[in-house]
């Protein structure tokens, strides 16, 4: 997965930096050593029942949220919707299932990369929901 490729789905870097302070050379490494493992979530998740509960609820679930987020449903497009406590927040839950699991995700690639976990844990909505939305 190319990560420039990903950042640019949601925005690029250079804005991602500027939105949480950071050059984006920081982005870029940061988003190498989170991507990981979001894909390893996004994958362990039961992908299929995913796609049978949202044939029968199109709200639920990643799905529901992607689609959501696609469509502009959020203040600021893609990358206002993954920052904050907008779908990104939602899309981890969806991934990690608590916020430990992703509080633990961003110290894992903060030991990795050397960049502060503070940071990370911001980066990580974003990088969730443009991995999501590269599998979807």
């Amino acid at each position: 997965m190319d990560i420039g490729s990903l950042l640019n789905q949601a925005g690029g870097a250079e804005v991602i930096a500027r939105e949480l302070g950071v050059d984006p050379s920081t982005v870029e490494n940061g988003a190498a050593a989170l991507v990981p493992h979001v894909v390893n979530g996004v994958q362990t998740q039961s992908l299929p029942e995913t796609a049978d509960a949202q044939a029968a609820d199109p709200e639920r679930g990643l799905g529901g949220m992607l689609g959501g987020l696609l469509s502009g449903g959020g203040g600021g497009g893609v990358l206002g919707s993954l920052v904050g406590a907008g779908v990104g927040n939602q899309i981890l839950g969806q991934i990690f299932g608590s916020k430990e699991t992703s509080r633990d995700v961003a110290a894992q690639a903060s030991q990795q990369s050397g960049i502060d976990a503070s940071v990370l844990k911001k980066l990580l909505p974003i990088v969730a929901g443009a991995v999501a939305m590269h599998y979807m």
